[in-house]
């Protein structure tokens, strides 16, 4: 009996010194185990990119900004690991941002759907920063980048950060990182910070354990509206697809990656990547080039009035309700990325700030010729391809020119919904009726727009009408006369990608207007 106990104790003690063991954290062969230090001798560089390694195996340009480490590389496990070690307040080159040691990806800058950005890799999470349990824990692996229209946000704004966040062991491994919880911290609008954006868990990793990591950003057609674009940001983290739509996807303007470790705002924080590639697609949007190569009058979508030069330098342009003075006559003169809005009859005109001189954010006249590059003299130009309409942002502010209810002409903050913010761009070839100066253009109508194999033209209330597409050279593509309400034309290869201009030509001579967008 004394030798069966005996013998039971041996075996319990045995399977609990062996639990022990098989439980126990151990540090990885190329984890740094050190006391950590914010500042080495070995981790000081000149300037973000001097201290990279001649052929690195991760793909990328390195950022480093952190003088606790350099970026090096490990061989174990059978791959070559870029290693990211970086340290709380170690950021010595601008001290009130976050340390971090990342690579970046040249960006695709085209809109055009097809567009898009993809980085595939291996991870390794060894340690994440932590400021014990302040929520601002946890450290970015990863981030899709892109600049967008409209303000708001930095200059170089975040779309979506993927963060690891530490979770702590008990027992052998109490006080260890032994697991990491994966969020997406995703904006909410374009330029979204702090209360801008939502944090959403995706999974959790073990500490050490390889994880394959595929990031891709870019634009697809929308499946609901062939007419409009997604920006969408699409992760496979470890098998499992994290799919999201950006917000705003109008104003997106490139899809960009980096990678690497980003923040760590108490202790240290340790990264592996390997088998890491890049690659890119860009391919330019079917977008309308403006109202440019014309004479246009622009009319208020709300309020029907039309734009009209004030003839005087410094003073508010004006609002009238009849389009056929040469005061209300605008062309479009490219500056840039951006365009002067000028008056056949005066200068281009002035976006003030809240000081102008003709009011706070009033738009006023003035004598400057185009093409000008002043930041208060250009505008973007938003094109709405269903509506066939306009919003004139001033540069990439935010703020749109809008007709006021106090007849005031302003550029202001509106939503595109706000049809005082929209325009229609009527070329002064396009008759206007002596009564309410009604556009032609609302008795003839394209679709599907966009179009690709075939298209149909609706014609309502005009008798026999000779029909003309031209391409945006002025090229006749397709001619024909029809005396039936609609005409359907197939598209044969006659027209390629891009904007068309249809010309409908009545009993009466009259021509009326619109446009073919063909993908």
């Amino acid at each position: 009996m004394i030798k069966q106990v005996t013998l039971k104790h041996i075996v319990l003690t045995t399977m609990l010194l062996f639990s022990l063991i098989v439980t126990a954290q151990t540090a990885a062969p190329d984890e740094d185990t050190g006391a950590y230090t914010t500042c080495n001798t070995n981790g000081q560089n000149a300037t973000r990119t001097s201290d990279d390694l001649p052929n690195p195996v991760n793909v990328g340009t390195i950022d480093d900004r952190t003088c606790y480490a350099n970026y090096s590389e490990s061989d174990v496990y059978g791959k070559t690991w870029g290693v990211y070690n970086i340290t709380h307040n170690s950021n010595q080159f601008e001290t009130t941002l976050q340390p971090r040691m990342e690579r970046s990806l040249s960006r695709s800058s085209e809109t055009g759907v097809g567009s898009y950005a993809k980085f595939t890799g291996v991870f390794r999470i060894l340690e994440v920063g932590d400021t014990s349990g302040v929520n601002q824990d946890g450290t970015y692996i990863a981030q899709a980048k892109g600049k967008h229209t409209g303000g708001g946000g930095s200059p170089d704004p975040a779309i979506c950060l993927y963060l690891a966040k530490p979770v702590y062991g008990t027992g052998a491994d109490a006080n260890k990182q032994v697991s990491f919880d994966i969020y997406a911290e995703r904006i909410l609008y374009r330029g979204g910070e702090g209360s801008g954006r939502e944090i959403v868990f995706l999974k959790n990793v073990n500490k050490n354990a390889e994880i394959d990591f595929e990031l891709e950003v870019g634009f697809r057609e929308d499946p609901s509206d062939a007419t409009k674009k997604v920006h969408y940001c699409d992760a496979v983290i470890g098998g499992e697809a994290f799919n999201w739509n950006i917000p705003e996807p109008e104003k997106g303007r490139e899809s960009g990656i980096r990678y690497g470790a980003y923040r760590v705002k108490g202790g240290r924080a340790q990264i592996r990547w390997a088998n890491t590639t890049y690659q890119k697609e860009e391919k330019v949007g079917v977008v309308d080039p403006g109202p440019v190569g014309d004479v246009y009058r622009l009319r208020n979508v709300a309020t029907g009035q039309f734009l009209a030069d004030s003839g005087v330098s410094a003073s508010p342009v004006t609002m009238s309700a009849s389009g056929n003075e040469s005061n209300k006559n605008w062309s479009f003169v490219a500056s840039g990325n951006y365009f002067n809005i000028d008056s056949e009859t005066f200068g281009i005109l002035r976006a003030p700030a809240a000081n102008g001189p003709g009011g706070a954010y009033v738009v006023v006249s003035t004598t400057k010729a185009a093409p000008a590059t002043d930041s208060d003299k250009v505008w973007t130009i938003h094109y709405n391809q269903a509506e066939d309409t306009y919003r004139f942002e001033s540069g990439n502010s935010g703020r749109y020119l809008y007709h006021e209810v106090n007849g005031n002409v302003t550029h202001i903050s509106a939503l595109a919904t706000d049809d005082r913010s929209v325009w229609e761009a009527i070329p002064t070839s396009v008759v206007l009726s002596v009564d309410e100066n009604k556009l032609s253009t609302s008795k003839i109508r394209v679709f599907p727009n966009p179009a690709k194999d075939r298209f149909t033209i609706s014609i309502k209330n005009l008798n026999h009408v000779k029909v003309k597409i031209f391409d945006i050279l002025g090229k006749i593509v397709f001619e024909t006369e029809t005396s039936n309400d609609s005409l359907q034309i197939n598209n044969n290869g006659q027209f390629t990608t891009g904007i068309y201009l249809v010309k409908i030509i009545d009993s009466t001579n009259t021509a009326h207007h619109t446009k073919l967008v063909v993908k």
